[in-house]
This record gives structure tokens, sequence and C-alpha cells, in this order.
């Protein structure tokens, strides 16, 4: 499937009906702004970068086997920091209530 330049991604992180809330089922990725982004490092994606590391610090390696995730072949964090990057992304806060 071909996306339009700067569309989002949608990919669903767990089963729809389930009482987890819709922001934690759901996995939105966004066009990188790159440059303009406060976490870019002008040649990686800084966040992504310290996502990995600190689960990484705090958990150990990545696991052999990756999850399911419908946004992979896009992610930025996967193309720059590759299997390390797919644990911490489950670990980002999505509702801060």
């Amino acid at each position: 499937m071909r996306r339009a330049a700067g569309s989002t991604h949608v990919a669903l992180a767990a089963a729809a009906g389930s009482d987890t809330p819709v922001e934690a089922r759901y996995r939105l990725a966004g066009p990188c702004v790159t440059s303009s982004c406060g976490f870019s490092t002008g040649d990686h994606c800084g966040l992504g970068a310290r996502m990995a590391a600190s689960y990484q610090e705090t958990v150990g390696p990545a696991e052999i086997e990756l999850p399911k995730c419908a946004i992979r072949r896009s992610c930025r964090w996967f193309a720059e920091q590759g299997p390390a990057a797919c644990p911490a992304c489950s670990h980002v806060v999505t509702d801060a209530r």
C-alpha cells in the first residue's frame, strides 16, 4: 500500500472491544518533521534513541521475536534503532491524565 507524503499511519495495538482505553489500543505515527522537531539531532531522532537506550538499561536487550506491528515498515525509530526500538515503543505515555 502506498501512502501519500505527510500522511498519518494508524495501527491497532490491542484488540477492539477490550477494557483498554482507546488511546492505548492504537499507535499513531505522524510524518517525521526532522529538523523542525526538538528531538532531531540532525542525523537521527534523539527521542527514539533515548527511548531505546533507556529501555535497554532498565530491562535489558530486546527479545528475539518482535511484536506484531503495522507501522514497522515506515517507523523511523525501527529504521534507526532496529529491534531495540520495538519494546520501548509500548512504553510511550499515551494519556497523562
